[in-house]
């Protein structure tokens, strides 16, 4: 699972995590590579239950979000090894949601009126921005103006964060979707940016390209992209944002490596190292924060970073735990809920 991780996880982040998804190796769909990895499920986790294994409808899966009523949407494998989005439920399991016309779906995002946003490709090839519910089915949102669009997040206001190719398909640009149009974001003064995630007060955040070419985390807020600098590296990505305007991600640290986990907050003003397990030089990763400032990442075990398991960050110390796998080697959280639940996918053999 290293090489998927790599791939996705950690250098898709750096340029945007879900852009490296939708825009990257998916595009391919059937790639020999993915049948050569271990089989990884999507797992539901608790303080009550643990790990829970998904399923999945064919091949391997991977969670992405998780709402407060604790259904889950992803992507997985089909049979014929095309990529379809799910969502789950505790009543009803994992469902294919469907595509765009095309063969390729993902959902990344879900609020608690069970309104889930993706990518999917459309009968033309074209990777568009989706809105799905029960009763409308997969609605296609269009474009900024140029050919894609890729829906990332969903906050309980029905408004949708992504990133958009701009008219001529010059670049990407972090956009926002608000009263049935796509907005600009722009950038911090790079050619670049993509937004990640999305707060019931429409705080966006992300990464962008700043003139010097290095990527930076970001936060949007009333018409205005602040840079939210590093850990002493180049690099940062936000990647996750609370009600509470509290921002997590990854950084590089002075000389580049490794990158940890970083928690920013108005109240710091800077970002806050959250560190790694026993070895510091190895890598860590924020990726989603609940209302009450509950973390959840993944950090790796040695600088090798060979091996990487789910963590989350608790107390007001910030506190590291090792959730474990589903019987593998590897695992990742990607989000968590209010009431503390977090999703990932997990190696599980």
């Amino acid at each position: 699972m290293k090489s998927i991780r790599v791939a996705l996880s950690y250098a898709g982040k750096v340029q945007g995590w879900l852009r490296a998804l939708v825009y990257g190796l998916l595009l391919s769909v059937a790639l020999p590579m993915w049948a050569q990895q271990p089989v990884q499920h999507a797992f539901l986790w608790s303080s009550a239950t643990g790990m829970q294994d998904l399923g999945s409808l064919g091949g391997s899966s991977y969670a992405n979000a998780v709402n407060n009523s604790g259904q889950v949407v992803g992507y997985f494998f089909t049979p014929l090894n095309e990529v379809h989005a799910f969502l789950w439920t505790s009543n009803g399991g994992m469902q294919d949601i469907g595509t765009l016309g095309g063969n390729f779906s993902t959902a990344s995002g879900i609020n608690d009126l069970e309104q889930v946003v993706g990518s999917s490709s459309n009968a033309a090839g074209q990777v568009h921005a989706f809105l799905w519910t029960s009763a409308g089915g997969m609605q296609d949102l269009g474009t900024l103006g140029g050919s894609s669009s890729s829906g990332v997040a969903i906050n309980d206001k029905g408004v949708i964060v992504g990133s958009c190719l701009t008219t001529g398909d010059t670049t990407d640009h972090a956009c926002m979707r608000t009263h049935g149009r796509w907005h600009d974001l722009g950038t911090l003064g790079g050619t670049a940016s993509y937004a990640n995630a999305v707060s019931v007060y429409n705080v966006v955040v992300g990464n962008s390209l700043i003139a010097t070419g290095d990527e930076h985390a970001f936060l949007w807020i009333n018409n205005g992209m602040q840079d939210l600098g590093t850990l002493g590296g180049g690099t940062s990505n936000a990647l996750g944002v609370n009600n509470y305007g509290n921002v997590v991600g990854f950084s590089a640290l002075v000389g580049g490596s490794p990158s940890h986990a970083f928690l920013w907050s108005n109240a710091f003003g800077t970002m806050q190292d959250l560190g790694a397990f026993q070895d510091f030089s190895a890598n860590s990763d924020a990726l989603g924060i609940s209302r009450f400032g509950k973390i959840a990442g993944y950090a790796c075990t040695d600088f090798t970073n060979s091996v990487c398991h789910a963590a989350a960050w608790t107390g007001s110390n910030h506190q590291i735990r090792d959730l474990g796998t589903l019987g593998g080697t590897d695992s990742t959280a990607t989000a968590i809920n209010d009431v503390g639940q977090i999703v990932g996918y997990s190696d599980t053999n």
